[in-house]
C-alpha cells in the first residue's frame, strides 16, 4: 500500500463520518435539486430578513432625529402665539391669512358651471318665446288641429310652471 491510497482511504473516512454526524448534509448530496432549491429559498429569506432589519435601523433613526423636534414643537407653537400676540394679532387663525381673492381650481370650476348654466338659461327663455309666438300664432280650423293647438298650449304651460 502507498502513500496516496492511505491518503484517500484517511480523507474518505474522515469525509463518511462527517456526512454521519450531519445527515443532513448527506441528504442534500443525495437530492441535489431538492437541495439547491433549499438553498436558494435560504438565501432569499436571509435577504428578505435583512432588508427587513435595514428599514427598522432606518425608522429608528428617523425617529430619533425627529424626537427632538416634535418636543419642540409646542415650545416654538407658544413662542409664535406670544408674538403675535404682542404685534396685534389675537386670535388669527392660519385659514384666515389665506387669501380669498385667490381663486381655487373648485371655485373656478364653479363659475364656469354657473355661466354655463346662466347661458342655458337664456337659450332656454329664447326657445319659450318662440315656443309661445308659434303657439298663439297657429290657428288650425280644423277640429283636429284645435286639439293640437290646445294640446301644446298646455304642454307650454307646464314648462313655465
Amino acid at each position: 500500500m502507498d502513500i496516496s491510497e492511505s491518503i484517500e482511504r484517511a480523507i474518505s473516512a474522515y469525509f463518511a463520518q462527517w456526512l454521519f454526524a450531519h445527515p443532513y448534509l448527506a441528504w442534500t448530496i443525495a437530492h441535489p435539486l431538492l437541495g439547491l432549491g433549499l438553498l436558494l429559498l435560504l438565501i432569499f429569506s436571509l435577504w428578505g430578513l435583512i432588508k427587513a432589519i435595514g428599514r427598522a435601523i432606518e425608522q429608528v433613526w428617523l425617529f430619533l432625529l425627529t424626537t427632538p423636534f416634535r418636543l419642540l414643537q409646542p415650545i416654538f407653537g407658544l413662542i409664535w402665539r406670544s408674538i403675535r400676540r404682542v404685534f396685534g394679532q389675537n386670535n388669527v387663525s392660519d385659514d384666515r391669512l389665506i387669501s380669498p381673492a385667490i381663486p381655487t381650481p373648485s371655485a373656478e370650476r364653479i363659475d364656469r358651471i354657473l355661466d354655463r348654466l346662466q347661458c342655458l338659461r337664456q337659450e332656454q327663455d329664447i326657445l319659450l318665446q318662440e315656443l309661445a309666438t308659434l303657439a298663439s300664432s297657429t290657428s288650425v280650423a280644423t277640429e283636429s288641429g284645435a286639439k293640437s293647438d290646445t294640446h301644446h298650449q298646455n304642454v307650454y304651460a307646464k314648462i313655465l310652471k
